[in-house]
């Protein structure tokens, strides 16, 4: 699709067609992280361990923040971080089940894995999706 621009216009139009792909960009990885972070909430609370109360697995959540601004330069951009947690109460325990802890009786308990696995199954899936969002099929 072209158009003809004259040279004063021309960088009113590079702008525009700049903040298109920008906007389309943004929405693709907005769209990537929200359906990774949703992925790794099910894929640990499908692994993490039960302990006696079995609160932990209900406990696991994610939030996904949308930044509006980046920067005092006049940058316009817009991107979102997701961050997954644990809620309270049991948020306390979540390092000691990753890492193992010491026993009472001086031995140590294994560390329950289920969060790294969670990450290398999910991970490789959206550097995927952002990929194909930096993409321009045009």
């Amino acid at each position: 699709m072209s158009s003809r621009v004259k040279p004063g216009e021309l960088g009113a139009a590079i702008e525009q067609k700049l903040t298109l792909y920008s906007e389309e960009v943004n929405e693709k990885l907005r769209q990537a992280t929200l359906s990774s972070m949703n992925k790794l909430v099910k894929e640990t609370q499908a692994t993490a361990p039960t302990g006696k109360r079995g609160d932990f697995k209900r406990n696991i959540a994610a939030e996904t923040k949308g930044l509006k601004r980046l920067g005092g330069n006049g940058l316009r951009g817009r991107t979102i971080r997701g961050t997954w947690y644990v809620k309270a109460p049991d948020y306390r325990i979540t390092h000691l089940i990753v890492h193992g802890h010491a026993t009472r009786d001086g031995g140590r308990t294994r560390g329950n894995p289920f969060l790294k696995n969670a990450l290398n199954k999910v991970l490789p899936e959206y550097e995927e999706k952002v990929k194909e969002a930096l993409k321009s099929d045009k």
